[in-house]
């Protein structure tokens, strides 16, 4: 999984495929992130989010890139 951090306000189509999403905001637009909210996703959402879309508009920073916790 990576970690980013929304460089600023965007709402996302595919916002459900965002996991464990931390914001400081208390009242949610329908799939919209804020700035300073931290997410996690897969890479392909990252790469997007970083710029590599239609628009190569980057809208997220990364924090952190990890492999998640396998239980057994």
């Amino acid at each position: 999984m990576i970690k980013l951090r929304a460089k600023q306000d965007f709402t996302l189509k595919d916002y459900k495929k965002l996991k464990n999403i931390e914001s400081k905001h208390e009242e949610r637009g329908k799939n919209t992130v804020y700035k300073d909210d931290m997410f996690e996703c897969d890479e392909k959402m990252a790469k997007y989010l970083l710029g590599n879309n239609d628009l190569k508009i980057v809208v997220a920073e990364l924090v952190e890139i990890y492999e998640p916790k396998k239980n057994g």
